[in-house]
């Protein structure tokens, strides 16, 4: 039986991105099947080891894909394609376009199962729920698509490419690490998704503080040579 919900969402997904830019799914499509491959090994590995090698199983994507292991594994391809060339610029090129992709999956949520979040009497209802519930996924896809174009015009102006990539992954990972508080779930604690974009927010931060601080620094040491030899 096809999902139609996840097909519609995962074209929308592609759809969005290559309005924007025509060259995304020749630059992206690739990696993005990598990633999402990887992603679902992944979460076969943890969850039902034995069903790694059964092709039915694999393909249901919807029983789970690992998020982070799929970005790094998309990203190592991306990188590995263009290692010729520059594969930070490429990484840094499509990272605009790939949080607009998952920002327009965030918001597909709605021809999923529906958009869940805390209960609200102004929001949306999800399927085989009786609670009107604040749609999270659109606040998500919201922020998201925000920092997209923010990254996009540090692009735009030359910035260091490898401050877009972690600048493009910190605004990811503290998004979804915010949206996953109001997430359903089951049990008390984090889920391992949850707990694994705390820990890349975390790394992320750090990874963007240094190469901030690193350009800052080489900035200032490039302003005061020309005085120093007046």
């Amino acid at each position: 039986m096809i999902d139609y919900g996840l097909a519609f969402s995962l074209l929308v997904t592609v759809a969005v991105p290559s309005l924007v830019s025509r060259q995304f799914v020749d630059l992206a499509l690739g990696p993005a099947l990598v990633g999402l491959a990887v992603g679902r090994l992944v979460a076969l590995a943890i969850d039902d080891p034995g069903s790694i090698g059964s092709v039915s199983d694999m393909l249901i994507l919807r029983s789970g894909v690992e998020f982070w292991p799929a970005v790094g594994a998309g990203a190592l391809a991306l990188a590995w394609v263009n290692r010729s060339a520059h594969p930070v610029v490429a990484l840094a090129s499509i990272a605009p376009l790939a949080m607009i992709a998952y920002s327009a999956y965030e918001a597909a949520c709605v021809v999923r199962d529906g958009c869940y979040g805390p209960p609200s009497t102004i929001g949306l209802r999800p399927t085989g729920v009786a609670t009107t519930m604040l749609p999270i996924g659109w606040f998500m896809a919201a922020a998201v698509a925000g920092a997209a174009a923010i990254i996009g015009r540090r692009m735009a102006d030359r910035s260091r490419p490898m401050i877009v990539v972690a600048a493009a992954v910190w605004a990811v990972a503290v998004v979804r690490s915010i949206g996953s508080i109001w997430l359903p779930h089951i049990g008390d604690g984090l889920t391992r998704q949850h707990l694994t974009s705390i820990g890349v927010a975390c790394l992320a931060t750090v990874v963007l503080a240094a190469l901030v601080s690193s350009t800052a620094r080489r900035g200032g040491e490039q302003q005061s040579q020309p005085a120093e030899h007046g």
